[in-house]
């Protein structure tokens, strides 16, 4: 949690600090990031930094804390259509926020994902926690398909939903990857309406891979029906 001294500060220079934090902390795991170019990017002091955090895993945990906030924000947002939905339809709407998410907070998705992925201070067992709670999710998606005829019987659920929790994890770094030669000199508005079709495109190609793959055979579908 930041010192007193941080909430401060006026609001604009906390902004600006957070900025260039969050810059820094996005582009590189947490032992690469550099404090000196934090504090050289916000125009202060390395001294003044640590009257607002005690050391560099204070600043990165409360970076962590507004990602979690934002997301949590999206997602409660962000209600289903309606309270049960077919397995794919159900994960079309939860890919779109997902990838909402990462077009609206790119830095704050690239920061999550290095958390989870690459070097983290972050204990191990909190780790495991928020991917078990993804991992178990999906499990329960895949069986109630299974229970309702959508999937086929002889999927393995736990196979199945690592199999899925992988891919979205994998895919906000994909949408960044193609996205990383972006023409800076394009106006804002040109940016966003290439990049969400950029992403439209790009969850409906996976998820037709995915129902392609798991879903149950019309034909087995059929001969149950007529059986």
């Amino acid at each position: 949690m930041p010192k007193s001294t941080f909430f401060n500060l006026p609001e604009e220079k906390r902004q600006k600090l957070i900025d260039c934090a969050l810059d820094e902390f996005a582009a590189r795991d947490y032992d690469s990031a550099s404090i000196s170019q934090i504090v050289a990017r916000a125009g202060i002091a390395k001294g003044s930094l640590y009257q607002y955090f005690s050391d560099k895993r204070e600043l990165y945990g409360y970076l962590l804390e507004l990602a979690a906030a934002k997301k949590g924000e999206m997602m409660a947002a962000a209600q289903p259509p309606r309270p049960v939905m077919p397995v794919f339809e159900t994960l079309r709407w939860l890919l779109e926020v997902m990838l909402s998410f990462e077009l609206r907070y790119p830095r704050l998705a690239q920061l999550g994902f290095r958390a989870a992925y690459g070097k983290s201070p972050l204990p191990e067992e909190v780790l495991q926690q928020g991917r078990q709670a993804t991992t178990d999710y999906f499990r329960a998606l895949i069986e109630r398909g299974q229970r309702s005829g959508e999937l086929r019987s002889e999927l393995d659920p736990s196979t199945a939903a690592w199999m899925l929790t992988a891919v979205l994890n994998e895919m906000g770094s994909q949408f960044r990857a193609r996205l990383a030669d972006e023409d800076a000199a394009l106006p804002a508005g040109a940016i966003q309406r290439r990049n969400a079709a950029e992403l439209e495109r790009m969850y409906g190609q996976v998820l037709a891979v995915l129902e392609n793959g798991l879903a149950k055979p019309r034909t087995s579908v059929k001969a149950e029906e007529t059986a």
